[in-house]
C-alpha cells in the first residue's frame, strides 16, 4: 500500500519568508522611531521660539562656577544666560561689565543669578579686610614712643619702610667676656600704611570703575583711575593732611614673610629689639639699592 509524504519543504519556506518580513518591519519601525525621537530632541534642546517671542525669558548674568565669599569676580566666572521671567530675582543684572571687578559678599553657586545684594565694590566696604591688598597681611604695632613712628606724622595711605634694631649680648665661653652685638636692618620695604590708630585708609582699588570723566587738560579726574595705573595711588587719602601725634598704634600691609619678621622684633623687650617706621617720599616705590643690614662695626671702626 502506497504512503503519502507531507510537503514539509513548502511549509518551511513559507515560515522563513514570514520571519524575514517581520524582521524587515521591525527594522523599519526602529528607524522611524529613532528619526522621530531625534527630531523631537533637536527641537527641545534650546528655548522654544514661541517662549522667546512671548518675552518669557530674559538674558541675565549668572555664575559659571561656585565662588567663595570675598572673591573678586573676573570675566571667566560669569556669562549671560536665558532665564525664565518667572525665575528672575529682583535686581538681576544683564551686563557682564556691571559685575566684573566686584567682590562677593556671600558664597555663591554655579548657575546662580548675580544680583547687587550679593556683590559690592571695594570702596563700599568699611572693614579692614577689604582694605588689605592682595597677597598682603594687616599687622598692627603699638607705638611706645612717638619717634618710632615718625613723630606721629605718618598718615593712612603713606608708604614706609620698617627698620629692625636688635641689641644682644654674647658671652665668650672661654674667657667669659661679654660682647655687645648690635644689628640694624631693613626688614620691610615699600609698605602701605592701612591705618593709624582707628583711622583707616580712605581709597582702595575699585577694579570695575576704571572709566571716568576727564578734565579740560585730558588728565584723569578720579582717584580710581590713578589706582588702576599706579598701585601706590591706591592708598592716597583724599581728605586734607592731618597728623596723629597721639596715635598709639599703626597698621601696615605686609607680606606674610615681612609680617613674621616685624612681629619678632615687636615681641622683644625694648632694650633688646626695637623697630622704626621710616616714611617714603610720595611716589617712591622702588626697592632699596645696596646694603640693607648693618652692624656696630659698620658704623664705627672698632679696630683702632
Amino acid at each position: 500500500m502506497a504512503r503519502s509524504i507531507p510537503a514539509s519543504g513548502s511549509n518551511t519556506s513559507r515560515n522563513r519568508g514570514v520571519l524575514i518580513l517581520a524582521a524587515l518591519f521591525a527594522v523599519l519601525s526602529a528607524a522611524l522611531m529613532f528619526a522621530f525621537l531625534n527630531s523631537r530632541g533637536g527641537e527641545s534642546s534650546g528655548v522654544p521660539e514661541g517662549v522667546i517671542d512671548a518675552g518669557e525669558v530674559e538674558s541675565v548674568v549668572v555664575l559659571n562656577r561656585d565662588v567663595d565669599f570675598g572673591v573678586t569676580i573676573t570675566s571667566d566666572m560669569v556669562s549671560v544666560q536665558p532665564v525664565a521671567v518667572s525665575a528672575l530675582l529682583p535686581g538681576y543684572l544683564t551686563e557682564i561689565e556691571n559685575v566684573v571687578g566686584k567682590v562677593t559678599t556671600t558664597k555663591m553657586y554655579q548657575g546662580e543669578q548675580v544680583i547687587p545684594g550679593k556683590v559690592t565694590t571695594f570702596d563700599e566696604q568699611a572693614t579692614l579686610a577689604f582694605k588689605v591688598p592682595e597677597g598682603r597681611r594687616a599687622l598692627s604695632l603699638m607705638i611706645p614712643h612717638e619717634a618710632w613712628g615718625n613723630a606721629g606724622l605718618v598718615q593712612p595711605g603713606d608708604r614706609v619702610d620698617v627698620i629692625g634694631v636688635t641689641t644682644l649680648v654674647s658671652v665668650d665661653p672661654l674667657t667669659g667676656a661679654e660682647k655687645l652685638d648690635i644689628v640694624s636692618g631693613v626688614i620691610a620695604q615699600d609698605v602701605a600704611v592701612l591705618a593709624v590708630a582707628q583711622t583707616v585708609v580712605k581709597v582702595v582699588p575699585n577694579l570695575d570703575e576704571r572709566s571716568a570723566t576727564t578734565k579740560d587738560d585730558d588728565t584723569a579726574a578720579t582717584a580710581q583711575d590713578d589706582a588702576a595705573d599706579d598701585p601706590a595711588a591706591s592708598f592716597r587719602p583724599l581728605d586734607e593732611a592731618s597728623t596723629y601725634e597721639e596715635a598709639i598704634s599703626i597698621t601696615l600691609a605686609l607680606t606674610p614673610e615681612e609680617a613674621t619678621k616685624v612681629a619678632i622684633i615687636d615681641a622683644m623687650k625694648d632694650d633688646q629689639g626695637q623697630y622704626r617706621i621710616v616714611a617714603r617720599q610720595q611716589g617712591d616705590t622702588g626697592p632699596i639699592d645696596g646694603q640693607v643690614t648693618w652692624t656696630l662695626e659698620d658704623v664705627f671702626d672698632l679696630t683702632k
